[in-house]
């Protein structure tokens, strides 16, 4: 189905939101901690951003952001073409996801499906859309 002017008008207000300050906040925190070469491990992450930090709210307000997106996504309420053309999802989740996965081992393990969700869907549409060889290799997705 080709992108209507309501889709591209529902991207550009979650674009809004993407590029609010309290995301831009996150992002950066992202960038500077899980965006670096190796993975922090999530032991060393609890240590570091307890619950009532600073660090772990921008944690919470990027998964958040994402595990909003995707909740829209799997009701068919934003175009797949539109935002996986816009965000790499797996950008974000792929860092994110040790700790959320040892989160989940905790008990809730409802934290980021959404999230999740949205990464395997956008895995799904690179395959299609540009070939397998570009979809990247993930821990939490079966490869063919």
């Amino acid at each position: 189905m080709i992108p209507t002017y309501q889709d591209a008008d529902m991207i550009l207000k979650i674009y809004e939101q993407y590029e609010s300050e309290r995301l831009r906040a996150a992002k950066a925190w992202f960038h500077e901690i899980l965006g670096q070469q190796e993975e922090i491990e999530p032991a060393i992450f609890w240590a570091k951003y307890p619950r009532s930090s600073t660090e772990f709210t921008h944690f919470t307000t990027l998964y958040g952001f994402f595990e909003m997106v995707g909740v829209l996504h799997k009701n068919g309420l934003i175009h797949p073409d539109l935002l996986f053309d816009m965000w790499y999802i797996n950008g974000f989740y792929s860092r994110m996801y040790p700790i959320i996965a040892s989160w989940r081992a905790e008990g809730d393990i409802h934290i980021a499906e959404n999230f999740e969700r949205l990464a395997l869907a956008e895995l799904d549409w690179i395959r299609k859309h540009k070939g397998a060889e570009f979809v990247p290799r993930v821990a939490y997705a079966k490869h063919e």
